[in-house]
């Protein structure tokens, strides 16, 4: 072989090296941290459900049923947080204002469920 078609070879295997074997300060950025809730309301009563954040946030409505059906009004979330409370319907989001509790219940009339995301 001659010296000079192994100067090539020898640079691509010496670049190819170094670049396997750097892994650099590359870092991935994290989802934001999502949180279900979900409430119920029965014989007994209502069960909400609460969570704390830690600052603004959306919260979305994801379902609200009855067991009763064709219910005037329509079931919904009955969302109170940092600068919201309010009823949301399904599929509805609302935003928090800043940190704090957020508590959801069920609105509607008969045994309710109601599921909400925070994200």
């Amino acid at each position: 072989m001659k010296m000079r078609s192994s100067i090539p070879i020898f640079s691509l295997l010496a670049v190819a090296v170094f670049a396997l074997g750097y892994s650099g300060n590359a870092q991935r950025v994290r989802p934001g941290k999502v949180t279900s809730l979900q409430a119920t309301t029965d014989k007994t009563g209502s069960h909400p459900a609460t969570s704390k954040i830690a600052g603004p946030a959306l919260i979305t409505c994801m379902n609200a049923v009855s067991e009763t059906p064709n219910t005037q009004p329509a079931p919904s979330c009955h969302i109170v947080a940092p600068g919201f409370d309010a009823n949301l319907i399904k599929g509805n989001t609302a935003k928090a204002t800043g940190a704090g509790d957020v508590t959801l219940t069920c609105a509607g009339h008969g045994y309710l469920r109601c599921d909400a995301r925070i994200s």
